[in-house]
């Protein structure tokens, strides 16, 4: 069983899919004479928020904007400040901008950003990137290794979108629903398609995923089989014993790398299916009655 789906994309390809080009890789040239001593350099911290509007800052090595208040409109957030590793860190000049985006991956890693979200491992989320910024140029020559470690919200054409929203601790808030990961299934006469696409819980969907998932072999074959197999992480995510009324276990069959594979889900239980918006998430600190909310 593979499971904790925390669903992310860098951002740099997300700048590409966006059809604009991102800073060109190059070897960092030496600062100019007396430079280093002129930079003033900011030390970035966690929970600041910037903005960000085009392809080229989200592609970039390096950004000088701004903190702005998380409480107003931002694009995206800082979860976690880090530092360049040795042996780049050795280096006078900074290194390649593809080998400053090749760290980021290590450097500022999901698994951070799932406890910044407070999200447990059944939390799994939807339309989020990654990115990391390094020091500038000259911020390098003056000494700085320091990284700083955005998430931001991306629409499903992967264009960045603007928030008012503070993402700290937001997988056990009231608006998880924006970033938590649902299914969309095809209804025909009553009848649910036992595939789905990727939807957030914000928008009309049928089902959502509580990440766990498994390859699906002869065992799981029949519907009930199968919720028998996500019963358990099903109460897990509900925080609950017993599965509540009005409430059931819903898998979804994807093709995942060629291979057929049983994502494990969660809806309220219904007469005749339809759509519904929201999660079945419970907020942190109470047991979920099966009630969904935005």
């Amino acid at each position: 069983m593979r499971r904790n789906r925390l669903t992310v994309f860098p951002a740099i390809a997300l700048a590409a899919a966006m059809a604009l080009a991102g800073c060109a890789p190059g070897v960092a040239g030496p600062a100019p004479e007396g430079a280093a001593k002129a930079v003033s350099l900011d030390h970035p911290t966690v929970d600041q928020c910037h903005v960000i509007t085009t392809p080229e800052e989200y592609g970039a090595s390096s950004d000088s904007s701004p903190a702005v208040a998380c409480s107003g409109p931002h694009t995206a957030q800082t979860f976690l400040v880090t530092s360049v590793p040795e042996p780049l860190a050795g280096q006078s000049e900074r290194p390649l901008h593809e080998q400053l985006q090749n760290l980021t991956t290590r450097l500022c890693p999901a698994a951070e950003l799932r406890k910044y979200l407070a999200g447990t491992d059944r939390d799994a989320t939807a339309g989020m990137a990654i990115t990391g910024y390094y020091p500038s140029r000259l911020e390098w020559a003056a000494g700085s290794r320091t990284v700083r470690c955005d998430v931001f919200l991306a629409s499903p054409g992967r264009a960045p979108l603007e928030t008012t929203s503070d993402l700290k601790g937001a997988l056990a808030g009231p608006d998880s629903a924006q970033i938590r990961l649902c299914y969309a299934q095809e209804i025909k006469d009553g009848v649910l398609s036992a595939e789905g696409k990727d939807t957030t819980c914000s928008e009309p969907h049928t089902t959502e995923d509580v990440s766990a998932w498994f390859g699906q072999d002869a065992s799981l074959v029949s519907l009930a089989a199968q919720q028998e197999r996500c019963l358990p992480f099903v109460l897990e995510f509900l925080k609950v014993d017993v599965l509540p009324a009005g409430v059931e276990v819903r898998p979804i069959v994807r093709i995942d790398g060629g291979a057929r594979a049983v994502r494990c889900g969660v809806a309220p239980l219904q007469a005749s299916p339809e759509p519904w918006t929201g999660t079945l998430a419970p907020l942190a600190g109470t047991a979920n009655g099966g009630a969904a909310h935005g």
